[in-house]
């Protein structure tokens, strides 16, 4: 698709006509807050792994290009391979569990069944979030933070932050490309040639953040901007909240989302049905191990 027919977000492009543009920016917080906190109240992988496979609806229901989750792919191997080796050197076990001896190791089955558990949890949470910086400009987490008055202070910090999240990313790419015209294309090298090449990347891109920060303290001075929610005693216009309504959408997903997180919280509490020995893996594990 062409740029001219996408919005630019903080991590990409999205359709212009994307339907998560429907959504307040505020419902788009509140189901983000929502998506990020039940992974960590669950502990039954299979119940994250529904939740992981939801995200991945709703990036096809955003019409988000699916390519870009390729970038994130030599993380998620490289948080696989962690977690693996953290939680087969340093097992986690229960009292009185035999292990498994497999290659020289001894494996424990809670200790595998919580490495599970962990790695999905963390994959899920990093769908989440990079689907809400996917769908998101720094214009829209600003309205949405202001709508819940959140301190002008606090807010505005974000923003530059974002916007300086979204101009690493730049650079990255056009550091890349620099190298690329020099002669050095990374594509065709191996994973582990990718990886240990990567902290050469570090010193451009920071020199290039120092240049940026020094360029907007500028700008901000040159401007008489004030890091503060009134001007001349008076609280600030905010032109950006008047450009966003809320319709009837925005009240069902936001009240949906936050009484299937009370309903999460409840059953948490009251039963703990989300335990991890009440995991389908760990009977099943109990079976072959």
């Amino acid at each position: 698709m062409k740029h001219e027919n996408m919005r630019k977000t903080v991590l990409g492009y999205v359709p212009i006509k994307s339907p998560i543009y429907v959504l307040h920016p505020v419902s788009r917080i509140i189901l983000y807050l929502v998506m990020s906190f039940i992974p960590l109240l669950i502990q039954m992988p299979e119940i994250n792994l529904v939740l992981l496979l939801g995200t991945l609806c709703l990036f096809k229901i955003a019409r988000i290009d699916m390519k870009q989750l390729k970038i994130y792919v030599p993380m998620m191997i490289l948080v696989a391979c962690f977690i693996t080796f953290s939680y087969t050197v340093f097992p986690t076990k229960l009292d009185g569990e035999i292990p498994v001896l497999l290659f020289g190791f001894k494996l424990y089955r809670f200790s595998i069944l919580w490495a599970v558990m962990v790695y999905i949890r963390i994959i899920t949470l990093l769908l989440a979030s990079i689907f809400f910086f996917s769908t998101n400009r720094e214009r829209d987490i600003l309205v949405g933070l202001r709508c819940m008055n959140v301190p002008f202070v606090v807010s505005y910090f974000l923003g530059l932050t974002l916007r300086s999240a979204g101009m690493f990313l730049e650079d990255y790419g056009i550091v890349k490309e620099a190298e690329k015209a020099r002669g050095l294309d990374m594509e065709n090298e191996k994973f582990l040639t990718k990886v240990s090449h990567f902290p050469m990347y570090m010193i451009p891109l920071f020199t290039l953040a120092i240049r940026r920060s020094e360029d907007i303290s500028t700008g901000l001075y040159a401007k008489g901007t004030e890091i503060k929610g009134t001007y001349k005693g008076q609280k600030r216009p905010d032109y950006l909240r008047t450009k966003f309504k809320r319709t009837t959408l925005d009240y069902i997903v936001s009240v949906c989302s936050i009484a299937v997180f009370i309903g999460v919280v409840s059953l948490k509490i009251s039963v703990n049905i989300f335990a991890l020995k009440n995991s389908i893996l760990n009977v099943w594990f109990g079976s072959i191990l």
